[in-house]
């Protein structure tokens, strides 16, 4: 009797951050003596294949990619290891909940008052339109995460700006004392 191939895929692509958060959990369920089958699309008949899998079940989705191509039964992205070892087992995996509607765009200068008072109106709005997603930011953390970003940016242009004018006062210095016009 024949062993049946397995169905379980998970497509990857090298560069890709969160493929290499997920190849270890692979690695370790194949090690308990699951089947995974892992795929690396950069060569173009795996591409292919993804596809083919992909329109049979109506999926799009980039890497990491886990499916079942018997079920459809997938994971889009990543997702821990205990996630994985249920959809591994069969699980039926729910997608994660999605924002409703664009976040808003960040202030252009983190240092004006109504840029970021306009923009933490906006945001506050939209975190209770999307009270369903964990883990979001208050406006208070992005705001002084960028703003200490900004502030240091500055103090580096004003150094470098410093440091430019010393060497162009010292470059017409010497250009004086050699005559040049």
């Amino acid at each position: 009797m024949s062993k049946k191939e397995s169905t379980l895929y998970y497509f990857y692509s090298i560069g890709c951050a969160f493929c290499n958060k997920v190849e270890p959990i692979v690695d370790k369920l194949n090690s308990q003596g699951y089947d995974i089958q892992k795929i690396d699309i950069s060569d173009g008949q795996n591409k292919l294949f993804k596809h083919e899998v992909e329109d049979k079940h109506n999926l799009r989705c980039g890497t990491p990619l886990l499916i079942d191509s018997d079920t459809g039964n997938s994971i889009c992205g990543w997702r821990g290891e205990e996630t994985i070892k249920k959809w591994a087992d069969g699980e039926k995996i729910p997608e994660p909940p999605k924002p409703k509607g664009k976040a808003p765009n960040l202030p252009k200068d983190f240092l004006d008052e109504s840029q970021v008072k306009e923009f933490t109106k906006k945001y506050n709005k939209w975190v209770k339109q999307n009270s369903h997603l964990h883990g979001l930011q208050t406006s208070e953390q992005i705001i002084d995460k960028f703003k200490k970003a900004q502030i240091q940016r500055e103090k580096q242009k004003e150094s470098l700006d410093g440091r430019l004018k010393t060497i162009e006062q010292n470059l017409q210095k010497l250009m004086n004392h050699l005559g040049v016009k």
